[in-house]
């Protein structure tokens, strides 16, 4: 889950990143390749240190070493290479390159998202808009650890020593067209086929207008003569303002999936059933240290996959004596296991180990852990008749922007200040956003919390709606002006809770646009097992 300290390491690896050259090539055919080379201030260990490469993690641009470079380009469609040089500072180099063979698959990567990257052709012109992907690093290299909270966090990071050398950072985001480079906006330099915009801090010492100059929207065009890819966009809410920020459905709908394929390819395979039982010797009684859980994992073909694992349910769990094992409805321990129930699923990254490994089979599978919990059984009882639940398997149906105006008020924002105002400040039922278009769509949404300290910006929020899902979001200060915002979905038991982390402070209110996904099917796993033995038999 999101945190303070969570978005104080993702602080000190953007602005740890603080030279890097992005060379983005794109041939006739719709083939091309991708070269960033980053200088980092500490090495890319320190990241892997601090989780950056775990799967749920956010992805990040620039990248730091090869986890993240494979998030940034799925590999199914780029194939990835990187080094690393260490430098005698203690920092490091990377080189991530990254060819792919169609540009769409670039157009849809987390690459051109953290890009904004916009391919049209229109009237004999191929015209390219993108960003330079570094706002939210120039922002957060203006962060103050006034509460003494990174040393607490990142005690082997010298942030002193980051934020000192803030006016070092330098971007330079190459582009090089199919044919001669027709137009390019101020600041790109051209030259054949190539348009080079540099973004330099050492020449722009004021901090808000070099942010705001990293942030600026780049533009070039050239002839679409012998172009032979038609590119599709997906919508890109970090390029526009919120009025200009397209809204109602986004592309086609999808096809159905072969639910009944689905239904027959899924299987639950258990790996665990774990037992705790204590003795009370207090003589007070209510011990909350019993439970059973029964782990398994669920698999099909990946191909099957579903977009959104939904909620473990449990059924029935019953004795060999016919016991009912199941925690009453409401309880303190039937809420934790609604919270236990949904386990992260097998990240791309794991599936490229297991080709590395040569274990095709794993890499084919899509794998999902679950738990069901569950009260255990008494000492004397070794056997458990019956386990018995479900869990539903998601498949999205389509999909549409919904724009949100003025949604976040100021006064919702908790300014921190002080150590003190660091406790967790989790409000369960949330603050109402209100807007007409939410009741029509079957989706609620409720701020459960609003932050701010130095300069990051974080909102979490719980969508309800059991056949709709937040799938991204954007945010927008009171001008309509987009900042730099990771979307951070969390899944909690099956909820819609997601976080929305803005590098900077923008002003509210804040609006906001999310990609809400509707369920165009659901099928439903079974969960059975019958006489599990406990202990020696």
């Amino acid at each position: 889950m999101w945190n303070w300290t969570w978005m104080l390491v993702l602080a000190v690896a953007l602005c740890g990143c603080f030279k890097t050259k992005d060379d983005l090539t794109l041939n006739a055919d719709g083939s091309g390749a991708v070269r960033i080379e980053t200088r980092l201030l500490i090495p890319s260990e320190t990241f892997q240190t601090l989780g950056m490469d775990e799967g749920d993690a956010p992805v990040t641009y620039p990248p730091t070493g090869q986890a993240e470079a494979k998030r940034l380009f799925p590999a199914k469609d780029f194939k990835v290479t990187s080094n690393e040089d260490r430098a005698e500072d203690g920092g490091s180099t990377v080189v991530i390159t990254a060819e792919f063979k169609d540009v769409n698959a670039l157009l849809v990567s987390p690459y051109a998202k953290a890009h904004g990257l916009t391919l049209v052709v229109t009237n004999g012109v191929l015209s390219l808009k993108a960003l330079s992907g570094i706002e939210g690093a120039a922002r957060l290299a203006e962060m103050k650890d006034d509460v003494g909270m990174f040393g607490n966090v990142l005690a082997s990071v010298e942030v002193e020593e980051l934020t000192k050398r803030k006016t070092e950072m330098r971007m330079e985001f190459r582009v090089t067209l199919p044919n001669t480079v027709s137009s390019a906006n101020a600041g790109g330099t051209r030259e054949g086929k190539t348009v080079v915009w540099t973004m330099d801090h050492a020449k722009q010492t004021n901090a808000a207008e070099f942010a705001q100059q990293a942030g600026a929207v780049l533009e070039a065009a050239c002839s679409a003569d012998g172009v032979k890819f038609s590119p599709v966009t997906p919508a890109r809410l970090n390029l526009l303002t919120f009025k200009d920020a397209p809204t109602g459905a986004l592309g086609e709908k999808v096809a159905a999936p072969d639910t009944q394929k689905i239904a027959v390819s899924a299987k639950f395979v258990p790996t665990a059933l774990q037992v705790t039982r204590s003795i009370d010797l207090s003589g007070e009684g209510g011990s909350h240290q019993n439970h059973a859980q029964l782990v398994g994992t669920i698999v099909l073909p990946r191909e099957l996959a579903p977009q959104k694992w939904g909620a473990v349910k449990l059924d029935e769990a019953v004795d060999a004596k016919g016991n009912n094992l199941k925690f009453e409805e409401n309880s303190d321990a039937s809420l934790m296991t609604r919270y236990s129930g949904i386990q992260r699923q097998t990240s791309e990254g794991d599936d490229e180990d297991d080709e590395d490994r040569g274990d095709n089979a794993a890499s084919a599978e899509a794998r999902h852990t679950v738990t069901l919990s569950f009260q255990p059984p008494d000492w004397k009882v070794r056997e458990i008749a019956k386990v018995k639940g479900s869990i539903s398997l998601q498949y999205f149906g389509g999909a549409q922007v919904m724009k949100l105006s003025n949604a976040i008020p100021g006064k919702w924002i908790k300014e921190m200040k002080n150590e003190a105002d660091f406790d967790f400040d989790f409000d369960g039922t949330g603050k109402s956003i209100s807007d007409l278009s939410l009741p029509e769509s079957g989706l609620s949404l409720h701020l459960t919390m609003g932050t701010a300290q130095g300069p990051m910006t974080m909102l979490m929020i719980q969508a309800g709606g059991g056949k709709v899902s937040v799938t991204d979001g954007q945010v927008y200060d009171t001008a309509g002006r987009p900042w730099p915002t990771l979307f951070q979905k969390q899944d909690l038991a099956g909820e819609g809770t997601f976080t929305l982390v803005v590098a900077g402070r923008p002003t509210a209110p804040l609006s906001l646009a999310l990609v809400v996904n509707s369920v165009g099917a659901s099928v439903e796993v079974p969960v059975l097992l019958e006489k599990i033995a406990i202990g020696p038999k």
